[in-house]
């Protein structure tokens, strides 16, 4: 009797569990988006899709104008590595390492012609976004901006 009440218990248990949502599973994929965004001196042009984050921009950056010249969206697992596209043949490979309190680790890494020219760790929070300033290209500079969702 005491075997079937345990029994029974611990089955009921388990179907209670799975339609829990396992928050480890949740946080080990991550949906990290880059736009390109070019900077620029001698114009004041202001791309209508930057317009939320020209405040921002503008803070940190001491250009006139900034255009969007592209926009990727990576879908990856913890320790999986995705490469976004970027102007002047080059790629950044991104790398989500781990969760820390309410910040992600990321691995970033620009390559250019298949040698590594620029390699940063950031930390970023969920549904957060930041300002990384890149190199020249054209008129100007290269700015990204990088968000993610875990």
């Amino acid at each position: 009797m005491r075997f079937r009440f345990f029994h029974s218990l611990l089955f009921g248990t388990f179907l209670l569990l799975q339609g829990i949502p396992n928050p480890v599973l949740a946080q080990d994929n991550y949906q990290i988006s880059v736009d390109t965004i070019l900077a620029a001196r001698g114009d004041t042009v202001i791309d209508s899709q930057l317009k939320r984050h020209i405040n921002d921009l503008r803070a940190m950056f001491n250009y006139t104008s900034y255009r969007l010249i592209g926009s990727e969206t990576l879908n990856l697992r913890v320790g999986q590595s995705g490469m976004v596209s970027l102007p002047g043949d080059r790629r950044l490979r991104i790398t989500p390492q781990k969760i820390v309190g309410k910040r992600a680790d990321l691995s970033l890494q620009m390559m250019k012609n298949g040698q590594t020219v620029f390699q940063s760790k950031i930390q970023i929070l969920n549904r957060g976004s930041l300002f990384v300033g890149g190199p020249t290209y054209m008129n100007g500079n290269l700015i990204f901006r990088i968000s993610s969702t875990y």
